[in-house]
């Protein structure tokens, strides 16, 4: 049983408890203020990245994959490969198959 009075004899139980939930409110704020930092680095280089990539189109970012293309795909062969081209952002899509079937992967356009 602790003991509440001038001094503390027996009062390890509520001592360790209030330190740990001290430590844990501290824990808290500390990865919190961490956490804001980080999401407003990756903010800042995602903007950084969009700016110096100028026109690129990022709704389609180069190496995402894709179950299907976009409505308005027109199927192009250059050099032997298939492509799919979608004009409206400007982004090539080529097919490739795997253990689920065929999937489209955002390419940068072929030469």
């Amino acid at each position: 049983m602790n003991y509440y009075g001038s001094s503390c004899s027996n009062c390890g139980g509520w001592q360790t408890a209030g330190a740990a939930a001290a430590g844990v409110a501290v824990g808290m704020a500390v990865g919190a203020t961490l956490a804001s930092a980080n999401s407003s680095a990756a903010a800042s280089n995602a903007y950084s990245s969009g700016y110096a990539a100028g026109s690129a189109n990022t709704a389609y970012p180069i190496g995402a994959i894709y179950p299907t293309v976009p409505a308005g795909c027109a199927q192009s062969d250059v050099g032997g490969t298939t492509y799919y081209y979608y004009p409206s952002r400007n982004t090539w899509f080529q097919p490739s198959f795997g253990a689920n079937g065929v999937y489209y992967r955002v390419v940068l356009p072929p030469v």
